[in-house]
């Protein structure tokens, strides 16, 4: 597979027949998986630095390919095009911020990281234990999960699992200051930022932040702010936080501005609702493979508001 087709595609901008392409070619050899998985950490990292950067490109080029160590992942030193050849710069930021000696280490103690990038993505963990990745979730776990306890790491984004039950060896997840343990069970789990959501569909779940503790049981949730948050379970009032999984969109009773931030999310737009008493109106459908514009056209029917285009946003009033 070629860079250029990589870079397309983490752009955002291959055409649906090289999206199937890309697909194919994921799917041929777990081998695929696990270059573009390097190439896109390497994408990742080095383009939250590219901006702030003063390095000399050129310069600075020479000297990564010189230290570069022989067993480097092959994605980050095979030559590309002229016309992408500000990702060479992107790279070399990568590696003077650290990152690369971070992921060199995360390499060696051990671990797998498993990145979702643009699609969903389902794996199974050595252990049995099943997890699906939202878009542009990465996922870390112990190569050979041996040991009194299962740890995974969840590094950015939104993980579905599904835990093989094992009272001898807990499945325990770190999301930075959260900690989130289990035996057999399963549950959602959405980090962004500073904000972390476990929501639970069967079993079990402890919540742990700092000196706080808290059980969840199917159908409960709770909302993390921040490291200084409290610990409070709620009831989850619905089910589209499974949209990723299913391709469903299921409203019983789901206010307006609820279904808003979900096609938000999963469509990646910018929906805004103009008039608060909008925000409250209940929507009492299903959606299953509708476009966005069928969905707001819908919407827009249903409560009797405008949808409206002004730019990048979406506007409902």
């Amino acid at each position: 597979m070629s860079d250029d087709l990589l870079i397309k595609y983490l752009l955002r901008e291959t055409s649906p027949e090289e999206d199937i392409e890309l697909s194919h070619w994921l799917a041929e050899d777990s081998e695929n998986r696990k270059e573009f998985e390097r190439f896109e950490l390497i994408w990742n990292e080095s383009k939250k630095l590219e901006q702030n950067s003063t390095v000399d490109p050129e310069a600075a080029w020479v000297k990564f390919k010189e230290q570069i160590p022989a067993t480097a992942p092959r994605a980050v030193i095979r030559p590309i095009s002229n016309r992408f050849g500000w990702l060479r710069i992107a790279a070399v930021l990568f590696i003077i911020a650290g990152a690369w000696s971070f992921y060199l280490i995360l390499r060696q103690n051990g671990y797998n990281t498993i990145s979702s990038g643009q699609m969903v993505r389902t794996e199974v963990l050595p252990d049995g234990s099943e997890v699906t990745l939202n878009k542009n979730a990465v996922l870390s776990y112990k190569k050979d999960f041996k040991g009194n306890m299962r740890s995974v790491k969840l590094e950015q984004g939104e993980v579905f699992f599904d835990v093989s039950p094992d009272k001898a060896r807990p499945f325990i997840i770190d999301a930075d200051q959260v900690n989130i343990r289990v035996l057999g069970t399963s549950f959602n789990v959405k980090k962004n930022s500073d904000l972390t959501e476990v929501i639970v569909e069967s079993g079990l779940v402890r919540v742990s932040l700092k000196d706080q503790q808290i059980e969840l049981k199917k159908g409960e949730k709770v909302l993390i702010k921040g490291t200084e948050a409290k610990l409070q379970k709620e009831l989850s009032t619905d089910n589209l936080y499974n949209y990723y999984r299913t391709n469903i969109f299921v409203a019983d009773n789901t206010p307006l501005w609820r279904m808003v931030e979900i096609l938000n999310e999963a469509y990646e737009v910018k929906i805004e609702i103009a008039d608060p008493k909008l925000r409250d109106l209940t929507l009492n459908t299903t959606f299953k493979g509708e476009s966005l514009d069928t969905i707001l056209h819908i919407i827009s029917e249903t409560l009797r508001i405008k949808v409206q285009k002004e730019g990048d946003k979406i506007i409902l009033n």
